[in-house]
């Protein structure tokens, strides 16, 4: 097989994770040394990624050889496992791949699990100073609460997964709350529902705080608002693990990225992509586009709550058009389209306007979708 045989055999299994212990008698077979490591977990419904990147970029610019893992990827397979910004290399993933391929075969891990395992024997192998995680769904049953971790942190909690997590915000707030461990730090930054996670806190044997940092020696002024909250969640955590360094935080600041949250892939005439996939991520960016005038391009998964995001998006007051995308996954947007009196189109006729326009353009909605638009205008798609 060729690595894309082995990415596209990795992305075509199906099937749910499997119990957190058997991934734990699985790590302590394979890589017995994972307790080694020294990682941070990061869950919530929104803002998971780019508090990630926070942690990830402070930590880089203080001199930690630092390793990330995040889900999913925009353009390449491969983002999901990156040591101090560089991708994990082909020969690397592939050593890694094929000396577990039968292991992953006969045991039947999702793609999820495997991507995990084959991070944590990069992350082993290089022999990183410190890690981050980001929770793929959930929390309590996520296959990263396998891991050890120095630290757990909550973002926010709003409705998504919600056939998974629960039906009502209390019992995702609850299942989110499930990575944390005893007498390891809890903290999260949005406290709505801070007394249930407390009290899940409580049960697992660690106290939980509300995030809180003082931003005012720093110039925050371009960064978006849900962006702040993140850096806060951030900075809270390296304080109270004491690898906080104020000093290069401004720096960060000024060249903060993640690629596909409120990204500027053109400045005149502006366009920008933004990953906001639920109602709470939507809102969030919704409050940093108040002075938009241009087009928004949307695109969304069968499973989210694409009504509310479209009546949301109608509240800029902007022309919105539906784009269709290669997903098994895609939404019925024709209905859609009839039910809000809105244009469809397909995704080469969105590049052709994009390519013949003077007017700004925001296109959102669904991480997949983002990621062939930044694939088309890196030339990789």
């Amino acid at each position: 097989m060729t690595i894309q045989d082995k990415i596209h055999w990795m992305e075509s299994i199906r099937g749910k994770n499997h119990p957190l212990s058997q991934f734990q008698v699985w790590l302590d077979r394979y890589l017995p040394s994972y307790h080694t490591l020294k990682l941070i977990q990061v869950g919530g419904t929104n803002g998971k990624g780019s508090t990630c990147q926070w942690l990830n970029l402070i930590l880089e610019k203080e001199g930690y050889k630092v390793g990330l893992f995040t889900s999913p990827h925009l353009v390449s397979h491969s983002e999901r496992i990156r040591i101090n910004g560089i991708d994990i290399s082909e020969k690397d993933w592939e050593h890694i791949f094929d000396q577990y391929f039968s292991f992953f075969e006969q045991e039947h891990l999702t793609m999820f699990e495997m991507d995990l395992f084959i991070a944590i024997a990069y992350f082993l192998e290089q022999k990183i100073e410190i890690g981050i995680i980001e929770v793929g769904m959930g929390g309590r049953l996520d296959a990263t609460t396998a891991l050890d971790y120095i630290a757990t942190l909550i973002t926010n909690i709003g409705k998504d997964h919600m056939e998974y997590l629960g039906s009502t915000l209390p019992e995702i707030a609850k299942e989110k709350a499930g990575i944390f461990k005893k007498d390891t730090l809890a903290l999260v930054y949005d406290t709505t529902y801070f007394s249930v996670m407390e009290q899940v806190a409580f049960e697992h044997g660690t106290s939980l705080l509300a995030a809180d940092h003082d931003l005012s020696r720093y110039d925050i002024s371009k960064l978006p608002k849900y962006q702040i909250e993140n850096l806060v969640l951030a900075l809270s955590a390296l304080e109270e693990l004491h690898l906080l360094k104020p000093a290069v935080v401004q720096d960060v600041i000024d060249t903060f990225t993640w690629e596909g949250r409120f990204t500027v892939l053109r400045e005149n005439p502006l366009l920008i992509v933004d990953g906001a996939h639920n109602v709470p991520g939507m809102l969030a960016l919704i409050r940093s586009l108040k002075d938009f005038h241009g087009v928004i391009y949307f695109s969304a998964l069968k499973e989210k709550e694409t009504q509310a995001m479209i009546e949301l998006l109608l509240q800029l007051d902007q022309e919105l058009v539906l784009v269709e995308f290669e997903s098994e996954r895609l939404c019925d947007l024709e209905q859609l389209a009839k039910r809000f009196h809105l244009k469809t189109i397909s995704f080469e006729e969105m590049k052709n306007q994009l390519e013949n326009t003077e007017k700004n353009a925001l296109i959102c909605g669904s991480l997949y979708f983002i990621g062939e638009v930044i694939g088309w205008k890196k030339g990789e798609k």
